[in-house]
């Protein structure tokens, strides 16, 4: 608890040394700093060693707190939305994040406006599944009283995230916490701050990872709502800092966050096969209705890029997509249990889809959206 109190004070102390009015604390995920050589290992093998071939389905159990008498200032179906943002952004890591079963709404008034020190251990020992992904939506989410958009924990270590409702629908924190729970730092740095723009030391300082430029931590101060840098801040070797305003483990506005990097992709895929191999939905009701449903398409809606995920990839599958006129706009015929589809050049509207082979049939209705 110390630790999570400390690196939070750090966060207020470096945006007023540097003329800058702080924020809600973005985050408040503990840095190990035995996560360190861990993480170096894993990059050391990042041009021999490959992602996985196909999506992996990774289950997740959504805990929604809400009073007792059922306010909340969220609904499953906005957390459900933001699952699709999540999947959005994962897929290039080629992992999928699905109900392993039905969300648990928890009626508790002092749970509501949760606060870490306090109330951590209720979760972790009343609401909590195995081998899923637990994550928790709280009103406000709190360390020592300071509300905190989120926070997640690095390998090894239980599997949950929390994540406040002020940040919980804002497309990019869920995606954030995930990241730190699949092992990446913030690009800042968190168990230093020290990388250079020239990148010699990204591999020792900063988020030790070197396709990420040096950040001198983002944020609304110092990227404006263009979501352009506007930033003066120089290096010890006094070079101006070109940081990546886009990238979802920054701490940038959170609008402007919407990628990762490739070698980031490389070590959350890395991790979720080692350190978080034992994710397994293990409710038998919940992967028969996920087979029953055979098929996910996200996201949904969409703009550039959409997956489909298959739960049987033994057979040949033919999928087709149709305007509202009943135009055929795509069709293929494809083996395995995934398939990247390209909807770029698509028009704005809502397209309908076919999926045929034989083992299914199935429609569905996919959003373009701008």
């Amino acid at each position: 608890m110390l630790k999570l109190f400390i690196s939070s004070l750090f966060l207020l102390w470096t945006f007023l040394s540097i003329g800058q009015t702080p924020p809600m604390v973005e985050c408040a995920t503990v840095a190990k700093s035995s996560w360190v050589k861990k993480l170096q290992s894993i990059n050391n093998n990042y041009s021999t060693t490959k992602k996985t071939s196909q999506v992996v389905p990774i289950p997740i159990q959504i805990h929604l707190i809400v009073k007792v008498n059922g306010i909340s200032n969220l609904t499953i179906s906005q957390i459900r939305n933001e699952l699709d943002s999540v999947n959005h952004f994962y897929s290039n890591a080629n992992m999928f994040f699905y109900e392993c079963s039905s969300p648990e709404i928890i009626y508790d008034d002092s749970l509501y406006n949760y606060e870490y020190n306090t109330e951590e251990s209720i979760l972790l020992s009343q609401h909590y599944t195995n081998d899923v992904i637990n994550v928790y939506f709280a009103n406000t989410a709190s360390v020592n009283g300071t509300v905190v958009c989120g926070y997640s924990q690095f390998p090894p270590s239980d599997d949950y995230a929390v994540i406040g409702s002020a940040c919980a629908t804002n497309g990019s924190t869920l995606a954030h916490e995930l990241g730190h729970y699949f092992g990446l730092f913030h690009t800042h740095g968190d168990i230093s701050q020290g990388e250079l723009v020239d990148g010699s030391n990204c591999g020792s300082d900063g988020d030790l990872i070197c396709d990420t430029p040096a950040d001198p931590v983002l944020n609304s101060g110092n990227v404006n709502t263009s979501c352009v840098y506007t930033g003066t801040a120089v290096d010890a070797n006094f070079m101006t800092y070109t940081p990546d305003v886009t990238n979802i483990m920054s701490y940038s506005r959170k609008v402007c966050r919407n990628s990762f990097s490739a070698e980031q992709y490389f070590v959350i895929n890395n991790v979720m096969q080692t350190e978080r191999s034992n994710l397994y939905c293990q409710s038998v009701t919940a992967i028969n209705n996920y087979n029953k449903n055979i098929i996910n398409l996200f996201p949904n809606p969409g703009t550039e890029e959409i997956t489909l995920l298959l739960s049987n990839p033994e057979y040949q599958t033919e999928f087709t997509l149709y305007n509202t006129l009943g135009v055929c706009v795509y069709s293929v015929t494809f083996s395995g249990n995934s398939l990247r589809i390209n909807t770029s050049e698509l028009a704005t509207g809502v397209y309908f889809y076919t999926t045929k082979s034989d083992a299914i049939s199935l429609t569905g209705k996919w959003i373009k959206s701008e």
